[in-house]
């Protein structure tokens, strides 16, 4: 995903990008298009680009398994500085650029934040029920006939120490 940013006027422009997953090397879980909608305000000693990324997933819920495809979005915002010194220690989303240059490639950009919208837990709605720890029958799709913890009998020892417990306090 290049700019050539030598096309446009000193000011701000607005633009879109896509470039398929595929062709950014994005891999798993990645599907489809990457779409990126760009502001970006040129002047004669820098270029401020603010973009918003868009990328469908092809995900597996960590409760029930599901199969899923959502829509991630992220935000990244770069400043590129006209400089002399390409060579100078770089700061997190500030670049320098050659006075000569006309483009700028957004590739790694793009790819680094597409994988930091992956969520670090996967859920498949916020409301998901998960799998019956018994059975495995996936909750969301109705309940099961598995026993409760409770009505097995599991805790009851403990029960009887915490009674125990209180009647001596």
């Amino acid at each position: 995903m290049i700019i050539k940013f030598r096309n446009y006027s000193d000011g701000v422009h607005h633009f879109d990008l896509s470039k398929s997953s595929a062709e950014l090397d994005l891999g798993d879980p990645f599907i489809k298009d990457v779409l990126l909608r760009c502001k970006m305000d040129k002047s004669h000693h820098q270029i401020y680009i603010s973009c918003d990324l868009s990328v469908e997933a092809s995900l597996e819920c960590d409760r029930c398994t599901a199969d899923f495809s959502k829509t991630l979005k992220n935000h990244f915002e770069n400043l590129y500085l006209f400089d002399r010194d390409e060579n100078r220690e770089e700061e997190v989303g500030v670049y320098h650029l050659s006075p000569d240059a006309d483009k700028i490639d957004l590739r790694n950009d793009v790819s680094e934040y597409a994988r930091l919208t992956i969520p670090m837990k996967v859920l498949c709605s916020d409301d998901c029920k998960g799998l019956c720890t018994h059975c495995g029958k996936n909750l969301n799709e109705g309940s099961c006939d598995c026993k409760n913890e409770e009505d097995l009998g599991v805790w009851e020892p403990l029960r009887k120490l915490k009674d125990n417990l209180n009647k001596k306090t």
